[in-house]
């Protein structure tokens, strides 16, 4: 979470905030969100008609699912979408500023209200897409009642935004404890369950999930009322545009389970038609079928479809225009299994991916030289593929600076996988030099200014082609046989022969759960770390000498600081890590700042006199209200790489062997923040910078005046109006569907 949220102006003479002052200041977005604008003019003008269409239709098909990501996030989600459009399509929005300002609304209560209804439609939802916080409007509740009330609606739709008012008005604004954020009740809400769901519930699920070979990206869980007795009933349901026969399942006399088909049917059907749409503007055989593999899969639901779809599009090459949709990205379901709606459409960016190549070529060479023995490498190094393109269209709660897919781990060991990298998306992440250098002194800010791009761009592409790619899962089928020679491997960390691996029916996912996100993730960003300090890996990105030195130091730097900005979103009072990419970095900058403070006690006891400039890390105290972090290069590769070694070892071994018990216990302790650390939780709240929002362009058909039909390509400026007019023009026909 990057501080996207403020209280409201105080008054003058106000007196010291409560405790209730200060929980509802961490929840209320500000006004002054920055905002991007993702513009393709230029490339646009260069594409055929029949791309311009492909185009278009899988736009469409991308956003016609985001209600469905709205319905993932929280039960009032989908009514909030639809009371902001009504507000805002009831006349033009400046219309609509002057009619508020009229009725008594100050510039700032407008801009807080913008500010919500932008931050709603960028996170597809009431909670944010990174860090699973709800979030609430800056101005009161009574002031935002004036608002729906001079929209200039009539009849029905008038009763319908009044309607909608009422019902939502106290869920847009209600912080109980159980509603701060996203988890499995009681500790919070998720929409993938419902409200009297409880933990014990989901793993019984999960269970039954994992003996009948159910995979759960595409459902949602719902416990009823039961009709059989003593047992627990439970509906699982199953995202699908047919509503096809339930079937019902007694689990070893433990509850009874019906799988309903038709989730999200009416949103699905509209997602089916645009697909079918695309069809004829396929380029190539795979592309056309992975769409029908992708219609087949929104139908029935079937996860069989979806995998097929998935080695379509790894036998597709380096398309120039890149398409994938479906359930794939697991973030915002708090077990970690159940996946977000997700579509996006990105185009070819030819150089930044040639660029890439040389690693490509050497990766079975460089994932070689990881630190864990040869058993635990793969045999072979799956097909990979690292290309960079820039968005067009990107439906979910957050558009990514890279993605590796397919997330199937049966896909992936057999047909390998691809790495993409969203550069407009790297590129705006490093655009604001304020945002990304607080924290750091003068120095070190000018030069990861200077870096970067180049930085994360290196880290991106290491972490995805040769982080995700690396290391072997131990394995048993359902036949009995071992991928690993079982009974002769000893444990790296024990010395014993290894006992543990998955069985079949489990995945990595289930048996990781809730860790295995986070356990991944700080996984692969350890393994770009490591190959920023390898010579042959930085030459095959095209840097040698000190300029490699220098991008491996911004790479380090950057990550120390990332693991320390992470402290924010963590939550004391329940150990919980919202967001795992912020856990996986914590893990690192907690191993290293470890490592570092071994090594400062160790030079002390030899030198007797141990000054502390010569410490791996330093956070350095300036006042009450600023920290500097300071990293010294030189200690990078003598303190820094063997700690990173190490716990690069412990998450390959415990992953590898299914071990989720001592993963846990070795993880846990490593991701709980100490009190030491918790004092910066305040400080890096007040001075980190909000990430920007983007606004992404629209298209519609015409026809022209020979008959035929064209996309018209429509942009809107980099404002939070303007994110809400490409809204309206997008979702305009449900507006009046209601």
């Amino acid at each position: 979470m990057s501080n996207p949220l403020e209280t409201e102006p105080k008054s003058a003479g106000a007196g010291v905030p409560n405790e209730w002052d200060n929980i509802r200041s961490h929840h209320v977005v500000r006004a002054d969100l920055p905002v991007c604008q993702i513009s393709r003019k230029e490339t646009w003008n260069k594409l055929s008609e029949s791309q311009k269409h492909f185009i278009h239709h899988f736009s469409r098909a991308s956003w016609s699912g985001f209600r469905i990501c709205c319905s993932q996030v929280s039960e009032e989600s989908p009514d909030i979408l639809r009371l902001l459009l009504l507000i805002f399509s009831s006349t033009d929005i400046s219309n609509l500023k002057r009619r508020c300002h009229l009725a008594g609304l100050t510039p700032w209560e407008w801009d807080s209200f913008t500010a919500y209804t932008a931050y709603f439609l960028t996170n597809t939802g009431n909670y944010l897409a990174l860090g699973d916080m709800k979030f609430i409007p800056g101005l009161p509740e009574h002031r935002l009642d004036i608002i729906v009330r001079v929209c200039p609606l009539k009849d029905d739709k008038e009763r319908r935004v009044l309607n909608l008012w009422d019902k939502t008005r106290k869920k847009i604004y209600s912080l109980s404890s159980v509603e701060r954020r996203l988890d499995i009740p009681p500790n919070g809400l998720s929409a993938y369950y419902s409200n009297n769901i409880r933990p014990r519930d989901v793993q019984l699920i999960s269970d039954w999930m994992t003996q009948s070979d159910h995979e759960a990206w595409n459902t949602r869980v719902w416990k009823t009322s039961g009709q059989h007795g003593d047992l627990p009933e439970y509906e699982l349901r199953i995202a699908s545009a047919r509503p096809l026969p339930t079937k019902t399942y007694c689990y070893e006399n433990k509850c009874f389970i019906n799988v309903k088909y038709g989730d999200h049917r009416e949103d699905l059907e509209n997602v089916v038609t645009h697909l079918r749409n695309a069809i004829p503007y396929a380029d190539n055989e795979h592309r056309r079928e992975m769409l029908n593999c992708f219609i087949d899969y929104f139908e029935t639901g079937s996860i069989e479809s979806h995998k097929r779809s998935q080695i379509h599009w790894l036998q597709q090459g380096e398309p120039v225009i890149e398409v994938n949709i479906g359930f794939m990205e697991t973030n915002r379901d708090p077990q970690r299994c159940r996946a977000e709606f997700e579509g996006y459409v990105a185009i070819l960016n030819q150089t930044a991916s040639k660029q890439m190549k040389p690693v490509r070529d050497k990766a079975e060479y460089l994932l070689s030289s990881l630190p864990w023995p040869k058993d635990f490498h793969a045999e072979k190094v799956r097909s990979t593929d690292f290309s960079c393109f820039e968005i067009f269209t990107f439906t979910g709660g957050s558009i990514p600076a890279g993605v590796n897919l397919p997330n199937y781990e049966d896909v992936r060991l057999a047909n390998g996988t691809r790495n993409i990298c969203f550069l407009d998306v790297l590129y705006m992440h490093t655009k604001d030099h304020n945002f990304q250098t607080t924290f750091l002194c003068e120095g070190d800010a000018l030069l990861a200014q200077k870096m970067g791009h180049e930085t994360f761009l290196v880290q991106v592409a290491f972490h995805d082609l040769l982080g995700h790619q690396s290391g072997k899962l131990f394995m048993r089928d359902s036949e009995g046989r071992y991928n690993f020679p079982h009974g002769e491997v000893r444990h790296p960390i024990t010395g014993e022969l290894v006992t543990t691996c998955y069985e079949p029916g489990e995945t990595w996912q289930s048996v990781f759960g809730d860790l295995s996100s986070s356990f991944e993730e700080c996984r692969a960003e350890c393994v770009g770390l490591f190959f920023s300090t390898h010579p042959e890996a930085m030459e095959a990105v095209g840097y040698t000498g000190q300029e490699a030195e220098d991008l491996m130091y911004v790479n380090w730097l950057m990550m120390i600081r990332a693991g320390f900005l992470a402290i924010e979103i963590y939550y004391a009072d329940t150990g919980i890590w919202p967001q795992e990419h912020a856990q996986g970095r914590f893990a690192i900058f907690h191993t290293l700042l470890a490592a570092s403070e071994l090594d400062s006690h160790e030079n002390a006891q030899k030198d007797g006199n141990h000054e502390r400039k010569s410490d791996f890390i330093q956070i350095l105290r300036r006042g009450s209200r600023k920290v500097i972090l300071r990293v010294n290069r030189n200690k990078i590769r003598t303190v820094g790489v063997p700690a990173l070694k190490t716990l690069l070892m412990k998450l390959q071994v415990y992953r590898c062997t299914a071990d989720v018990t001592a993963g846990r216990e070795f993880f846990t302790p490593l991701t709980t923040v100490p009190k030491s650390l918790l004092e910066f939780k305040g400080m890096i709240s007040r001075n980190r910078r909000p990430k920007p929002m983007f606004v992404q362009a629209h298209t519609s058909l015409t026809t022209n005046k020979d008959g035929e039909s064209e996309v018209i390509l429509e942009e809107f400026s980099p404002t939070l109006v303007g994110i809400i007019e490409s809204c309206l023009a997008r979702f305009r026909d449900s507006i009046s569907d209601g």
